[in-house]
């Protein structure tokens, strides 16, 4: 990783605030989602096959609505998470040739909510932690913006990065999900600071850096393994060199 000597500390027009998409970013799925609920539907006596399952996730996610609840308040929130992705999990099996009705499914469905919840499910990118440490240390404050839901603050906190964030913004809780520049507006609000001196990082391109950069933000989409542009980063390792190159007045 560069050295800390020769970036120079956030100034009026530099990168004062970084924001960080979640998944696919800082951490990944230890497996694809369509094997993990193959496996335990097993345990509850059904055969369902792991590729129809993944394809049937990948429908459902591709015409669902957003994980967004715009009104509701913080009490109600969980059940409507839950609701949400019961919804997508029952299109999911009904496309693998699995009735949804069945109590084996439901059963299924609410260990594997519950293990999304737990590391177990998840790995953390060796990058991480390094970064987080290297950003703050140059003075800027850090915030995770994410479609995600609140299991989310189970997971940073798993993984022991819940107080390397001043602020986690989640599309369930705010009521507007990316691309939305109202879920952007919202963590800027919610960490005090300027979109003008925010820059984005997310490996989606729609999602993350066009949703950024429609907001007001500075962006990079952070593409792992693949050759650094411009607009690209291939590890988080890059990002404290870029911050602090990025000039005065830049759009990315």
């Amino acid at each position: 990783m560069a050295s800390t000597a020769r970036f120079p500390r956030p100034s009026a027009g530099l990168i004062r605030t970084v924001f960080f998409d979640a998944a696919g970013t800082l951490l990944a799925l230890r497996e694809p989602v369509g094997e993990t609920y193959a496996r335990f539907a097993r345990r509850q006596g059904i055969v369902a096959d792991a590729q129809a399952l993944e394809d049937g996730f990948r429908h459902a996610f591709g015409r669902a609505e957003p994980l967004a609840f715009p009104g509701a308040s913080s009490r109600r929130i969980p059940a409507l998470e839950r609701e949400w992705w019961w919804r997508r999990v029952s299109e999911a099996f009904r496309a693998a040739g699995v009735d949804p009705s069945q109590r084996a499914v439901a059963q299924a469905f609410a260990a594997v909510f519950e293990h999304f919840a737990t590391r177990r499910a998840w790995r953390l990118f060796a990058d991480v932690k390094p970064v987080l440490r290297l950003l703050r240390a140059r003075g800027l404050r850090l915030a995770v913006v994410s479609n995600f839901d609140t299991r989310l603050l189970r997971l940073l906190e798993g993984f022991g990065l819940a107080s390397s964030f001043d602020a986690v913004v989640l599309s369930s809780t705010a009521g507007f999900a990316k691309p939305d520049a109202r879920l952007f507006a919202a963590a800027v609000a919610a960490i005090r600071g300027a979109a003008t001196t925010t820059l984005h990082v997310g490996d989606s391109e729609r999602l993350d850096r066009r949703a950024a950069l429609a907001a007001g933000l500075r962006a990079f989409r952070l593409d792992r393994g693949a050759r650094s542009t411009r607009h690209v980063i291939a590890s988080l390792e890059e990002l404290p060199d870029r911050v602090a190159r990025i000039p005065r007045g830049s759009r990315r």
